[in-house]
């Protein structure tokens, strides 16, 4: 998969209503927007529901959860029989690849149709029609569990552990019933860069799921998996991993805030038996190289918190 950047632009322009970069006309940028959502979830490959782990399971464990061997690794990569896999995971064609290298990453997500997740892409429809994308507007909500996963075109037996590891290690603490806790919103200055701002949804992740990052990176080091804070969500920032003249100027930073508040601030949002959670498991199958543009991740895996 060939992934390609914007070149800067030479000079910078703050965010404003009307503004050239918010063309075609606001409609159209509505439904760019509601197609980020979908495209999120296009070509799903598998799906995996919280379903508690029995030691009297139709299959056995997966068998690189048990041992990370040589010939272990030859049967992921080689064998049609998947019948080593927990069940769920049966059906998903790891090392079926007609793309080339591998992106992955694993996300921390409020459920789609919960008020958290219903109020941010609200925020994203709100201020895109407002004052424009910012780079925040290329993602669904989420919070990042880990970095990007750089994999090789057969890597398809270390996606496959990856997914195991997860299935494994999510499904033993999911009775725990912990989920993250929506704090505040909060804007922070001179992110990513100085002269340019972020407005996020803070929030407190319980550590099991850093722990959970921990131990997934433990058992395949070949990954080189980078675990994230998950302290947040966000919703507006410009200039980190794609280039643009595009700032978020202190006095936009405010407004942004604002308009934030208003859609949030709600009991529903605050009440967490309102607002569950997942994890998934993405392949980045279209990096877009302008903010106008959703990027495209094609779900490996989904476990419902």
């Amino acid at each position: 998969m060939t992934i390609s950047t914007a070149p800067p632009l030479p000079t910078a322009v703050r965010l404003q209503p009307h503004s050239p970069l918010c063309d075609p006309p606001s409609t159209l940028r509505v439904s760019r927007l509601q197609l980020r959502t979908a495209n999120a979830f296009t070509l799903p490959l598998g799906q995996l529901l919280s379903e508690p782990q029995s030691s009297h399971d139709d299959a056995p464990k997966c068998a690189s959860c048990k041992s990370d061997s040589d010939d272990t690794m030859q049967l992921v990569a080689q064998s049609a029989d998947r019948t080593w896999m927990p069940a769920p995971l049966r059906t998903i064609p790891f090392w079926r690849n007609v793309r080339g290298p591998h992106k992955c990453i694993v996300y921390l997500e409020p459920r789609r149709g919960s008020p958290l997740y219903a109020g941010i892409e609200e925020f994203f429809r709100a201020s895109c029609a407002l004052w424009g994308p910012t780079e925040a507007h290329m993602y669904h909500p989420h919070s990042s569990m880990t970095g990007f996963i750089d994999l090789p075109a057969d890597a398809g037996a270390v996606i496959a552990r990856i997914a195991c590891h997860l299935h494994v290690l999510i499904s033993a603490r999911s009775r725990s019933a912990l989920v993250p806790d929506v704090r505040a919103v909060t804007a922070a200055a001179d992110y990513p860069h100085p002269g340019t701002h972020k407005i996020e949804v803070a929030l407190d992740t319980p550590p099991v799921f850093r722990s959970i990052v921990d131990e997934v990176a433990r058992l395949v080091p070949e990954a080189r998996i980078r675990p994230k804070r998950m302290g947040h969500i966000s919703l507006a920032y410009c200039n980190k991993h794609v280039a643009s003249s595009t700032v978020v100027s202190a006095e936009q930073a405010e407004r942004l805030d604002a308009l934030a508040r208003s859609l949030l601030y709600t009991p529903d949002v605050f009440d967490p038996v309102q607002n569950p959670w997942d994890i998934a498991f993405y392949e980045l199958s279209f990096k877009s190289p302008v903010l106008g543009t959703p990027h495209r991740f094609t779900q490996i895996a989904r476990w419902q918190l």
